[in-house]
């Protein structure tokens, strides 16, 4: 049953590593072909392939399938990026020079919507002060509202930004009439955070030493890529810390970082039960202790399915989520008062 189990989990990655490997193979078949010097409109469409093709299917086979957050691209398109600079012969990399104008133009984009939705935006954000008086929340909301998908991708983007450069001086955020519940203080979760941490600092500095000597550009775009990836691990690190699960008379709101957030009344909640180890995956069921590098000690059973809220308006939708809480057994009592 392990063995079926452990197969089943990685199969999605299995998958992508043999599309990678025969999308490798014909790309670097088609630039080493002596048509490809022939044919202006090749580099765009192998350079389209790279850049494209690759992270979305990243997204459909891995993210998705494995629940990771939408950020996890990152590293993807990096490598993506150094593959596509590999394969394109030197003469033919006009497409990827055209990349270098890509954060300007998404920065005047970024502007230009906002400077054109100014005073839907703040409507938006009185209302939403209205109903909840903490400017933070009301923001988010008032952004993601106006903005549409790029309001919820700038949301997380700062979100992200807000945890890993403030979170060092913030206090947890519990609210008064709440019980609150972490998940990082019995668990070794932010000893395996330190440690990757750590590992991720010095792989970036050897491989942008190793790849500099190659080529300067990509040593850079590597070096952008993974630095990202580090603030992101602070970030989730930090919003562990800082965002615990807080329980009321009539309200449960679990939290998994900033990665999973989910607000329900405890009428919904039908049963508690125990658990030592993962799961066995089933319909409905969500593990949500993932990105926290422990097994769940908990299975909570709804009365119906539930949608549990990632960033990037990521969403998941079950009866039942396998999590893990510090004091589980002061949570079960908690509750069966």
């Amino acid at each position: 049953m392990t063995a079926v189990y452990s197969l089943d989990r990685f199969r999605p990655i299995l998958w992508f590593g043999c599309l990678l490997l025969l999308i490798i193979s014909l790309e670097h078949t088609i630039t080493a072909s002596p048509l490809f010097s022939q044919r202006p409109l090749l580099p765009y469409a192998v350079t389209f392939d790279l850049l494209v093709g690759i992270p979305g299917l990243f997204y459909v086979l891995v993210v998705r399938r494995c629940q990771l957050p939408l950020s996890s691209l990152a590293g993807v398109v990096g490598a993506c990026l150094a593959l596509a600079y590999w394969l394109l012969p030197v003469a033919h990399q006009a497409p990827l020079q055209a990349l270098r104008f890509l954060p300007a133009l998404l920065e005047v984009i970024t502007v230009l919507l906002l400077v054109t939705k100014a005073r839907r935006l703040m409507l938006s954000y009185q209302a939403a002060y209205q109903q909840q008086s903490h400017f933070w929340p009301s923001a988010q909301l008032a952004v993601q509202q106006t903005l549409g998908p790029a309001g919820v991708l700038l949301v997380a983007e700062v979100d992200m930004l807000r945890y890993a450069l403030l979170g060092w001086w913030a206090k947890p955020e519990v609210t008064p009439g709440t019980t609150a519940f972490s998940s990082y203080q019995e668990s070794g979760f932010t000893a395996f955070v330190a440690m990757l941490g750590v590992a991720l600092a010095v792989e970036t500095a050897v491989i942008h030493l190793l790849v500099s000597l190659w080529s300067a550009r990509v040593a850079s775009w590597l070096l952008f890529f993974d630095m990202y990836t580090l603030v992101m691990l602070v970030a989730h690190g930090q919003a562990v810390r800082l965002r615990p699960s807080l329980l009321t008379v009539d309200t449960l709101q679990l939290n998994v970082g900033f990665v999973w957030h989910l607000t329900v009344p405890l009428r919904e909640l039908v049963s508690i039960e125990s658990l030592r180890d993962n799961p066995e995956p089933t319909d409905g069921l969500l593990n949500l202790t993932k990105l926290l590098f422990t097994p769940p000690n908990l299975l909570l059973t709804f009365a119906q399915p539930i949608t549990v809220k990632g960033p990037y308006g990521i969403q998941r939708t079950g009866c039942r989520l396998a999590v893990y809480l510090d004091r589980p057994q002061q949570f079960k009592e908690t509750i069966e008062r």
